[in-house]
This record gives C-alpha cells, structure tokens and sequence, in this order.
C-alpha cells in the first residue's frame, strides 16, 4: 500500500468536504472545489445550519426543516411554523433522506440500449439532443399532437410549467395522474353543494366524530394534520375527551383508535348515512334543514338498511341519536380503500348526513380548501392507453408518478408503453415504469431542488435544495428550458427563462402581489425562504344544499365476480410505503406495520373463522383469485375484519426499484378490474370478488411483536372516562396537599443536580402511527437488518409501538377480555379495542441492567440518565438479560452504511460497532447541546428546550419530556396524573418514563 502524508490527506479531506457543499436560501451552487484552507462562509464545522423546504414524499406538502452539517443533510423535521403540519412528520417524511442517500439512485441520465432491457450511461448533452431530435421531427411533421406528459397532481409552478410548455410545443396532452385520487369527494361536494373542492375537516372541533372508514391517520389527504388535529380532540382534558366511532369492515390504523367499532358490510357507508339522516329528520334533530332532504332519505328506514348492511336497526338509531345529541359532530366519508362504483354517491349521503346535523360551515369547512388539479379517469386512461397501443404516441414524457406499479395490469397500461416511439422518465429511482423507459433523464430528489408547493388555499410552501446534488441529476424543469431553447424559434420565445430558478422566481411574483405588495420582492423572497413559504387562514365560504343533489342515484354498487368468489377484496394504502414509492426506503421497510407488525412482506388479512374453514395459521400461503388475476399471499389471521372480507396492503411486489424493495410482496392491483366510480371517473378501489385456496406451502410471516396480550401484567392500560375523572379528582386532592410535592423518579439523581429528566407518554394521544420509530433512527445512526435478521430478533430499534388488545376497565385497566387479535369476535361494540404502548429505555432509577455489568459500561450519571458507554462495552449482555423492558439491542454484526447512505449519518452520535450493546439514551446529545448552551448564559435549560426525535416529529403530541424535578414542567405535571403509572412497576425499577393510561368512552358515555 502505498503511503500518503499528512498534508496531502488534509487536502483530500478538505476537497471532499467542500465537494458535498450547501444549496440554500440565495447560494448559488459552487463553481470551484475549494479546500476547507478557505472557509465556506455558510458552513461552520459541528455547527448545524437549518433549511426551510417541503416535504416531496406524498401530496399533503407538509413543511419541513432540514437540518445540515458541513454540507450534508442528516436530519428533516416539521416546520413548526407551517399551518399543515405544524412542526410535526410522519414516518414517510423522517425517511426523506433514504430517497436522497440511496445506493441504487440513477446516477445520471441513461439511454436503452437497443434490442435490450439493459441501460448505458450517456451525457446531459447527448441526452437532450435525442430529445430534441424527436421533438422537432414531430413539429416538422405537425404531429406534436403526440406528445403526452404524464405528471401528479400537485399544485406547483412546475405544474404551471407543463402547461406552458406542452402550449408551446403545440400538444394539449396533459395527463394527470394520482395513485388515491379523491373524485368521489370532489364530484360529491359538487352534487351536494355546488363546490367542486376538498374542504377542510375540523376534527379538532367535534365531540364526536364518526368515520365511516376514512384513513385519515395514515394516508388520507393530509394525515399528519388531521392526527394533529384528532388528537386535540380525543386528548383527556378536565375530565372531558372526544369520542371516535368507526365504521367498517375493517379495523385499520385509524380504527384502531376508535372508542367503539361497527363492524359493517363492505360498500354500507351509504345506505348507513342515508338511514341515520332519516333518524334524524324523522325525530325532527335537524330543524329547517330536514324538509329538503327527507324526499332523499325518506325510503332509507333502518329497518331496510340493517338486512343490507350487517348493522342491526337499533344500533343505527342509536348511532344517529348520539350523533345529533353531541354538541359538535363530524361525520367523516369512505376511504379510498371503501371507494366503490358508486363512491360519489356514498359521500353524498356522508354530506347529507353532516347537512342535517348542522356541521356544515362549522366542523365541515369550505374556503380553506385542499388543492390538488383533478387526474385523469381510469377510463381516460384506458382511451390514452389504446392510443399508445395504435402507436399515435410518439412521445411519452412521465414525471414524478410510476402508472406501471400503481395502475392495476388489466387497464393494460404498462403494455401500451411498449409501442410509444421514445418513453422518457425523469425517475431519480428506477422504478417500473422507468425500468420500462427508453430514455431516463433523473430528476433532483425533492431536498435537491428548487420548487414549491401550494397544499391548501394560502398555502404556499417553498422548497429550496439543502445540498448539491449527490449525483449527475438535473432539475426537470431546466431540462424543459433547455430543449425548449435548443429547437429555438416560438418555443424559445415563449420560453425566455435561463433557468427553473428564474421561473420560479417570476411565477412567485403573483404571490408577492398578493401578501407583500409594498415590500422589495427580493425582501419577500429571501423571507419566505427562510419560513419556508407564505400562507394565511383563508376566508370560510359560505354553502348552501344544491338542487341538483334531488338527482343523486343511490344506487347499491356492483362486484366483480360472482358465487365462485364469495369474499369481498380490500385493498388499502399501507401507512407506511403509501402507494409502493416508501419501498425502496430500508426503514421504512423495516418499520412494523402499525395493526399486524409484521416487516419486509405482504399479507392477507382474514378473519379467524375463515382461517379455521381454509385450515390454515399466520404465515401460510394460500391463492387469491379474481375475475382479473390471482396471486399468492401469506395469511394474517385478524380479528378486526369481518368474515366476508379479505385485505391485501398496497405497496408491495416491485419487480425493481432498488434491493430494498425488489422481490419482496405482492401487488394487489393484480386482482383488480380498471372500474372507476360512476359518477366522478374516480377509481373504484373496492370493485372486487375474491376466493382463497389453501397451497399447503407457507413462509416465515416476520412480526416484530410477539404477544398482543399483556396478561394483565399491567403494562397497557386502558380506563373508562368516569374512572379517569376519579382518578384525577384524587390526585388534585393530594397536590393539594403537598403542593411541592416532585414525582418519585425525581430523586434518582445527585442532589447536586438541578435535572433529572424524565418522560411522559400520554396513550389517550398516541395513535400508533410509528413516525417517532423512524425519526429514532434518523436522529441516533441505527443500522436496518434486514428480513432476515428481523425474523431471529436482531432488529435494533431503540423505540417500538407495542400492540395490545384491551377492555377499558374502571379500576385497573384490565378487563374480561385481554387481546389476542385472532381471538373470536364478530366487532360490535367494544369487542375490540387497541392500546399503542411506545417502549423505550425508562432510565430506571433502580436500573436492573447496571449493577450486573463487570466493566461498569453502564450507569446511572448525575442527571438520573441510563448511560451506555460504548467503548467500556465487552459484550456479556447481562444487563440486556437484567432488562424487564427489553429495550437493549445488541449489535451482533458489523452493519454497513453504502455510499451514500454513510452521508445521513449524524456526527453527533457514535456509530456502533459488533460487539456492542445500544439503548434508547434520551437523545443525550441535544441535552448536552441544551445544556451547554444554557450554561453559556449563565441560566439552567428552561422547560422545552430539551425536545427528543420521537417526541419532536409526534403528530399526536403524545410524547412530553423535560425535567422531572422542576415541578412546573410539563412532564412533572403529567406524572402527578390520576392516570400515570408505570410499566411493570411492581419491579420497583423507578422509570423516568411515566405512562397515561389511555381513556376509553363506551356507549354508556357517549
């Protein structure tokens, strides 16, 4: 080997450095390589710089704050400024850094070799000379009618841009494509009200709300909203809490956080809202407004609508009577799982039903509208697709969406693609339908580029890069400039600008005109960049019942198949892959499903009787068969399905897209038909008939949890809400009595101390949705296993969601039925309920792991903290052993971090090597940070500063920490609780982390 010296290593090191430099705010990109001998002004070393931009990973266009350290991203968090998610993320946007740092990204633009599947890389400049040469043949021969662009549905500048630029090329074949598109909604609100739009659901203001499937904890619309929004309506305050209803054939994510589930037949959302607003117009609950719609609802007796529905007539009284009586409601429509050929009309009954019950204008609000451009129907599509076959496309442009993947096989899509003369992705992953392309031409990953992004009404987000782009990309919009200005003439005209900075920046002149008239422009831009854009409350628009609703068709919706397929198939958005693009993220892969836990796989949900009849248990292979195709899928036996009813997760079964996502699963749109819903053109996602048969093979089926039943050892506690007020009227009393009086745990620090910290983890809030699992392993460089290592029990994360299935109790928390969720059971009300139990390290003040280890690797320091030393460590794993909690990972392998995925890892936290134990340590480094800090001003870290990863990205809120000792402290004043306790605290370990035990409203409370 040959030898290097010193001062020629500190200049490699210092090229490099500067190689991966910063883009952001106003910094132009770097021209030269210049060596860290000259500081870059906008970089100081182990000093972090924050960048305000948008989150890309799905349509909700949630803010975000990227942290960077010398020129490189490790961290994105919420922008707490921003009116969609409020400083909050989900799992999906903690992972955007596994889009930016993956080992398999295009690393440049690719051209098919003929005759091949195979790809060679060519140049930016050849590239777009192809392009350009296909562009002007179709001009020449006045054929630019063939030219298609297919792109999603975002309301952008780059949206904009499109338009103009497929205007000047002389093509009006614009295709706007989204994978859950919410037509029936829009087309219902149209019916109804005579508004197209997607209004805004104040979850936060009702009582009660009353889903009848709606996903909007995991992927509908905007979930990190409404889970920040649901929880303020669910969290226990002064004895009052909202109540959840869920309706369905399925207990979903959301479901899961019901109060009470209505296990009803797939497809009865309508006939059950049409029955409930008969109850109450018949009862006379909705006033003036029952007189225009009693001719609708009038034929919907419960009595009818019980036989059709599953849902007996008393309940559906019942329902409507606890409806109207609360004094703020919200009925929430289908998801897109529960879309059916007649969606529109579905949602029509939810409005009608919200109409009657005086919640439009209040819980249901138009005005601060969400925004998306309406896609193409499938039956567009399918037109499209045809014309693709005939050869009448010569061009295909697709951007930011992957139809083959996402589009089910029997519109026959991904075929047609076949016969386009030139297919042109700007994929920055080689997803199916790049794979597919002829000509791919990558794009920046959503923190590498300029662009922006407007979710709502008055909401305009701004994204800006954080860093230069990690390989050979080009931002799609320079590349339409740039084709534009090299086949000249109008189209260069009409397209004068250098770059997509300098349209951006014109096309946020309207919006510079609109917030800050009388301020510089320059002013105003460089300030929404640093906020991250502008935005304000738009004004609430008035609705009234449109007539054209008299003409609405509720009409009971049709199923493929017939006797031979006796089961209804639902397929659901996974809440962690979305529509398939999470796959190729390995922590996103390796993140437990929030209902069945299980990682790297597909599954097929089925109720234990129907497992009984087939004959067969978790983890075995039976075939899915449909009128359009059949597959097989491992079984998931789950008691919170009815029996009629199967369900696959979407998201699953590429064929590339990267090693973490090639090979593993199956895709669903197999079985599906191209049936759209009859009135908006929307997609009927529940359109299908399905029967099983056992194949006698099975797989290993890998769950991260083992039981779902605590055994009444007290570890997942549930109350009711009377005994919940009890509980606090006599914790009152006793603060009262001792008004100084600290929690227990506070004294296990030395005295010398101002801090011991500690931890609140409130269950009422907390909705399983997983987001603090995964901004754990952003923040503290946890390594992914893989499907393999996951089934031995090596996973290494520091934080999981446990499962529990329990019966709120008024005592203990514990009552007949502890949850197994394959136990019998056929849903009604409160037969199943789901208590999500975060578990990470408690930092024991009586901490069994510590006085078992021989090299003193683990202490308790003078801040009352669990310390893990890593270089003491040796590896004996008495204290993993010692550990009640389980909440020690030993690292029994080397793992490996690709380039460039070693570029997220965060500097301030040590890599851990084979050999070692890791535990959850309370992000000790920003205490470090907040304390060192605080004593530069000569003060102690004030209540707030200290904020955790999984306590920073909670949507829910349900994750408080701070200092146990000030008792004015957030978390001191959640410990003092009616309803804390202690997990396992008969062991007498003393845990810093305090649970809430979750509150429970039954039918006896509504």
């Amino acid at each position: 080997m040959s030898e290097i010296k010193r001062r020629d290593f500190l200049k490699i090191l210092g090229l490099s450095g500067a190689g991966t430099g910063l883009v952001g705010c106003t910094q132009e990109p770097a021209k030269k390589l210049i060596p860290y001998l000259v500081q870059p002004e906008e970089i100081i070393p182990g000093i972090p710089s924050w960048y305000a931009s948008v989150c890309g990973e799905c349509p909700a266009g949630c803010g975000v704050h990227v942290k960077v350290r010398e020129g490189r991203p490790i961290k994105v968090e919420g922008n707490p400024e921003h009116p969609v998610n409020a400083g909050r993320l989900c799992s999906r946007g903690q992972a955007a850094l596994q889009g930016l740092y993956d080992p398999d990204r295009i690393t440049g633009p690719l051209r098919r070799v003929e005759g091949s599947e195979e790809f060679q890389a060519i140049s930016w400049q050849d590239a777009e000379a192809l392009l350009v040469e296909r562009i002007q043949a179709l001009r020449q021969s006045g054929r630019s009618d063939r030219l298609y662009l297919f792109s999603d549905s975002s309301v952008s500048s780059l949206d904009r841009l499109f338009d103009l630029w497929l205007g000047a090329i002389g093509s009006a074949n614009r295709i706007i494509y989204d994978s859950f598109d919410v037509e029936p909604l829009r087309e219902a609100n149209r019916l109804t009200f005579g508004l197209a739009e997607i209004p805004r659901y104040q979850i936060d203001e009702a009582d009660l709300v009353l889903s009848f499937g709606a996903g909007f904890l995991e992927t509908w619309i905007t979930p990190v909203q409404y889970t920040r929004l649901f929880a303020s309506s669910q969290r226990y305050q002064a004895g009052r809490k909202g109540r959840f209803i869920h309706i369905g054939p399925r207990v979903s994510l959301t479901g899961t956080n019901s109060d009470e589930w209505v296990s009803a037949r797939p497809g009865a959302a309508m006939l059950l809202a049409l029955a409930m607003t008969r109850v109450l117009v018949a009862e006379g609950r909705a006033g003036a407004r029952g007189a225009a719609i009693r001719p609708l609802v009038e034929p919907y007796t419960p009595e009818r609508v019980a036989e059709a529905t599953g849902v007996d007539a008393e309940t559906i009284v019942r329902l409507a009577q606890e409806f109207a009586a609360a004094p703020s409601c919200l009925a929430l429509p289908p998801g897109v799982e529960l879309a059916d050929r007649n969606a529109a009309a579905a949602h029509v009954a939810v409005n009608l039903l919200n109409y009657a019950a005086g919640n439009i204008g209040r819980t249901v609000r138009f005005g601060p509208n969400v925004l998306r451009r309406r896609p193409a129907s499938l039956d567009r599509l399918a037109v499209v697709a045809e014309a693709m076959r005939s050869g009448a496309v010569q061009i295909a442009l697709i951007h930011g969406i992957d139809p083959v993947h996402t589009l089910p096989p029997a519109l026959g899509f991904a075929d047609a693609l076949e016969n386009v003369g030139l297919l042109v992705s700007f994929a920055s992953h080689m997803d199916e339908t790049a794979a597919r392309a002829d000509l791919i031409l990558p794009d920046h990953t959503p923190l590498e580029r300029w662009s922006d992004h407007q979710p709502e009404t008055a909401v305009h987000g701004l994204m800006q890069p954080t860093v230069n782009p990690v390989f050979d990309t080009k931002a799609t919009g320079d590349v339409l400039l740039s084709v534009a200005g090299q086949i000249g003439g109008d189209l260069a005209a009409g397209l004068t600008w250098p770059t997509y900075l300098d349209y951006l920046r014109d096309s946020w002149g309207a919006v510079h005109r609109d917030f800050a008239p009388f301020q510089s422009f320059d002013e105003f831009w460089r300030e929404a960049l640093a906020r991250g854009g502008v935005w304000r409350e738009a004004a609430a628009q008035p609705v009234t019942l449109n007539p054209a609703v008299s003409g609405v068709a509720f009409d009971d919706s049709t199923l493929d198949g017939g006797a031979a397929e006796p089961l209804t198939l639902l397929t659901y958005a996974s809440p962690n892959l979305y529509d398939g693009r999470g796959a190729n993220k390995a922590w996103l892969q390796e993140l437990p499903d929030p209902v069945t836990k299980v990682v790297w796989n597909s599954w097929l949900e089925i109720h234990p009787d129907l497992a009984d009849q087939l004959g067969v248990r978790n983890g075995d292979l039976v075939t899915v068969s449909s009128p359009a195709g059949r597959l097989d899928a491992p079984v998931y036996v789950y008691r919170g399905i009815r029996p009629d009813t199967v369900a696959i997760p979407i998201g699953q079964g590429h064929v590339h897209y990267g090693r973490s996502a090639s090979g593993r699963g199956v895709n669903p749109l197999t079985l599906l038909s191209a049936a759209t819903d009859r009135a908006s053109g929307g997609r009927a996602w529940l359109s299908t008939r399905v029967s099983l048969a056992a194949t006698g093979a099975s797989v290993r089926l890998v769950e991260a949890q083992g039981s779902a039943d605590d055994h009444g050892r007290e570890v997942a506690e549930a109350i009711t809400l009377a005994a919940a007020a009890e509980a606090d009227r006599h914790a009152i009393e006793a603060l009262a009595q001792n008004p100084d009086a600290l929690v227990e745990a506070s004294e296990d620090a030395d005295p010398k101390s101002p801090y011991r910290w500690g931890m609140a983890v409130d269950l009422s809030s907390c909705v399983g949705c997983s987001a603090c699992v995964t901004a754990c392993y952003a923040e503290n460089n946890i390594p992914v296993v893989g499907e393999a290592r996951c089934a031995e029990g090596r996973e290494m994360a520091w934080l999981r969601i446990e499962r529990y299935y329990e019966q709120a109790h008024g005592d203990t928390g514990h009552g007949p039925e502890h949850g197994n969720p394959s136990h019998e059971g056929n849903g009604s009300a409160g037969s199943l309920h789901v208590v999500h139990l975060p578990v990470m390290c408690q930092h024991c003040g009586n901490a069994p792991c510590e006085p078992v280890c021989p090299v003193y690797a683990t202490y308790h320091n003078p801040e009352g903290l669990n310390i893990q030393v890593y270089n003491r460590c040796v590896g004996t794993r008495y204290c993993s052993n010692n550990c009640p909690y389980k909440a020690r990972r030993f690292e029994w392998f080397d793992f490996e971090f690709p380039f460039p995925l070693n570029l997220q890892l965060n500097p301030d936290v040590t890599v851990r090597q084979k050999g070692v134990m890791e535990k959850c340590t309370f992000c000790v480094q920003r205490i470090m940070k907040a304390r060192s800090d605080a004593n530069a001003l000569g003060r102690d870290v004030a209540d707030g500063e200290v904020v955790p990863a999984c306590a920073q990205t909670c949507p829910a809120d349900a994750i408080v920490f701070g200092n146990l000792r000030d008792p004015d402290s957030r978390v001191s004043q959640l410990s003092r609780s009616g309803r804390a306790y202690h997990v396992l605290g008969e062991l007498n370990t003393r845990p810093a982390v305090t649970y809430l035990k979750e509150v429970v409203r039954g039918t006896e409370e509504a």
